[in-house]
């Protein structure tokens, strides 16, 4: 389900019963009713205002008969077969359907004996309300997190003990989090307030019907099951995007967009880009690939890394970026992230600009799009998307939703509705990536690294963003105006202008425990990412860890085995289920290649999309990969330091911490014949 609640300008001290109960809501599937679109059928239907509903139940099926006016209807639902008795409830959702049915189908079901009872809308609010009050710490300004459904809500205690409830970027600052509750462990500490709540409503009925006023409509609950099942209404076919869309918008975006327009607009671009792209192509197809030298690794030499004063001079010297200072902060996965931004959204005062590979269009996405276009009423909010990445993000691998959910089917269309966010998609002239994550807030605060905006980032895998402060952001502000500039109408010719004769003001924040920043970057005719982190291997003398899913590049593989001959301890820490078959083939190879030689591989549980390295002390993360895309042709941002404390603390907080989750390959993977055409295909990604 996606809910949208309206943004404020201040936090409460105390919702009222009103608030709390809606903003509880939020935290079940049946939450905080906000009509989704329905088949024109329901239109005159008000589910939470029904007083004669009749519903029947047999085994997996179930009918709900719904007044209309003249004639009712008839809503049929079914759901798999679940186990009897089982130890946790069980989640199951539904989709209501008005098709029609067999008579003798119908006739079955729909007897006195298999009647529901029918519990309304205001039986069902009390009902959350009280599992929620249960859950909730008994002292005064204290609470506890929940993470469910899609949803990050903060219960809590205010100063007069009474139950408050706020979404987790509204936080009161002075609350105490004493707990986080994720779906499962929500599951089993309701389970018992469930029952009792249930029990009171009628002791002698195992199970019960609730119309909820929301989306899903209703719940179905059998205690003697422990069954839960969500049930929705079928959302508006008109809503939905046409069988051919997806292809005409692809093509529009390949061919169109990418070429024609490109040729009129960024005719600079177009050329250069072809011409940078084909001699990098052709480079990577001659490739011989690392060499092996053979023989036993020389012992670890442990001591002193390289002169990380005397590195940082010579990185000066081998790339055109600067340092600049500035502070940093990590943010590991979405769970730490995303609340932060969002807090960062809310309380800009001038400016929000995000730039990402992909914006998708899943709930977590539409949650986050809710946020910006409630701001850009107050700010000036300006979205930067990858047309390619953005597209193909989220048209071709949807991932999961509550039901009743409508996924838009152009997010730039999305966003611009109803406010006054300004989009601009980057085109990809002969299929080249603008892969940067980069959000600025007030030209003061970035995140830098590489999450984009969709529900994986937030809660299925590992990643990292680091948050910038200081005069280091005045720097990626300008590279923000020159992409801004460089995807509008006027295209190479304004990106010109602005390279030339605009510069973000200068900021004279008062920096704490600032550091020297680094920003590198790939783009066409410039290769800083690949050199620095080439020439870092090259002089290592201790250490060398890295983490990165896409890891394809012979000429990085062949300088870690190098490092390895050494004395170097590298370690590399790979996914253990790739988003991408291609990739995940091409990482066993290159793993059996740097275990062969001595490295140590590890594979981290399910997917890790953090890009990050550590060598000697010198640290680079940020959006680029370890493949030709990212390391020679397309658009990467990275930022590099070396002051020790936050090195170290990049290592404990990120490496060591997945060293321990991870785990260590002690044999080469299995491979065949066939995996050298893939790791063939995959070198000239």
């Amino acid at each position: 389900m996606r809910e949208t609640c309206p943004a404020r300008s201040k936090m409460e001290k105390a919702w009222g019963r009103s608030a709390a109960l809606g903003l509880l809501l939020l935290l079940l599937p049946a939450g905080c009713a906000t009509p989704s679109p329905r088949a024109r059928v329901l239109e005159e239907f008000q589910p939470g205002s029904l007083t004669n509903l009749a519903a029947y139940r047999t085994d997996t099926n179930l009918e709900i008969r719904i007044p209309f006016p003249g004639k009712d209807a008839l809503a049929h639902a079914s759901w798999p077969r679940v186990e009897s008795a089982a130890p946790d409830y069980q989640r199951l959702f539904a989709v209501l359907t008005f098709d029609k049915e067999e008579r003798a189908a119908r006739k079955s079901t729909i007897t006195k004996t298999n009647r529901l009872p029918i519990r309304t809308a205001q039986e069902w609010r009390q009902l959350v309300q009280n599992i929620f009050a249960g859950l909730a710490p008994t002292q005064p300004e204290h609470g506890v997190l929940f993470l469910i459904q899609n949803q990050e809500i903060i219960v809590f205690r205010d100063q007069a003990g009474k139950l408050g409830v706020a979404p987790l970027q509204r936080k009161p600052p002075e609350l105490v989090v004493d707990r986080t509750f994720e779906d499962a462990d929500f599951s089993r500490a309701a389970l018992r307030l469930l029952e009792e709540s249930m029990a009171n409503l009628d002791p002698n009925q195992r199970q019960f019907l609730f119309v909820t006023g929301g989306d899903p409509a209703f719940v179905f609950i059998d205690l003697k099951q422990r069954l839960v099942v969500f049930l929705s209404y079928p959302g508006d076919p008109e809503s939905q995007e046409l069988p051919g869309v997806f292809a005409v918008r692809a093509l529009n975006s390949l061919l169109v967009r990418s070429l024609i327009l490109t040729a009129i607009k960024n005719p600079v671009t177009l050329v250069a880009r072809g011409l940078w792209h084909l001699g990098t192509s052709g480079a990577a197809a001659i490739s011989p690939g690392p060499e092996n030298p053979g023989g036993p690794p020389a012992p670890l030499a442990g001591g002193a890394g390289m002169d990380l004063p005397a590195w940082e001079q010579e990185l000066d010297g081998l790339v055109s970026a600067r340092r600049y200072p500035g502070r940093v902060d990590f943010f590991i996965d979405g769970e730490q992230f995303f609340p932060a931004f969002l807090q960062s959204v809310e309380g800009a005062a001038r400016s929000v600009d995000a730039q990402v590979f992909i914006f998708d269009n899943d709930d977590y996405a539409v949650k986050v799009a809710d946020v910006l276009k409630a701001r850009s009423s107050s700010v000036k909010v300006r979205v930067l998307m990858d047309d390619m990445g953005s597209l193909f993000g989220g048209g071709a691998r949807p991932s999961p939703a509550a039901p009743g959910f409508q996924r838009p089917a152009a997010m730039e269309n999305y966003l611009t509705a109803d406010s006054k966010v300004r989009v601009r998609a980057s085109a990809n002239p002969w299929l080249t990536l603008d892969h940067r994550k980069c959000f600025i807030i007030d030209g003061r605060q970035a995140y830098v690294g590489g999450m984009n905006i969709g529900r994986e980032y937030r809660y299925d895998w590992h990643d990292l963003m680091a948050g910038l402060t200081g005069p280091v952001v005045g720097r990626l502000e300008k590279d923000y105006q020159q992409a801004w500039a460089h995807a509008g109408p006027l295209g190479d010719f304004a990106y010109a202008w602005v390279s030339l004769f605009q510069h973000p003001a200068a900021r004279k924040d008062a920096l704490v425990n600032g550091i020297e920043v680094r920003p590198l970057r790939t783009a066409t005719g410039k290769v800083e990412i690949y050199r620095a982190q080439l020439e870092a291997i090259h002089r290592a003398r201790s250490y060398i860890y890295i983490e990165n899913a896409y890891f394809d590049d012979d000429n990085i593989v062949g300088a870690l085995i190098q490092a390895r001959r050494r004395g170097v301890d590298v370690r590399v820490i790979l996914a253990a289920q790739n988003d991408s078959g291609i990739m995940q083939t091409s990482g066993q190879i290159i793993g059996n290649e740097l275990l062969e030689n001595g490295a140590r591989v590890y594979v981290y549980p399910g997917m890790t999309h953090v890009k990050a390295a550590i060598y000697d002390g010198w640290a680079c993360l940020g959006s680029a990969n370890f493949t030709k895309m990212s390391l020679y042709v397309g658009q990467e941002l990275d930022i590099a330091f070396s002051d020790p404390a936050t090195v170290q603390r990049l290592r404990q907080e990120l490496f060591e911490a997945d060293f321990q989750r991870a785990r260590e390959l002690t044999a080469p993977v299995p491979m065949d014949w066939t995996d050298s055409f893939v790791k063939y295909f995959a070198d000239q990604l």
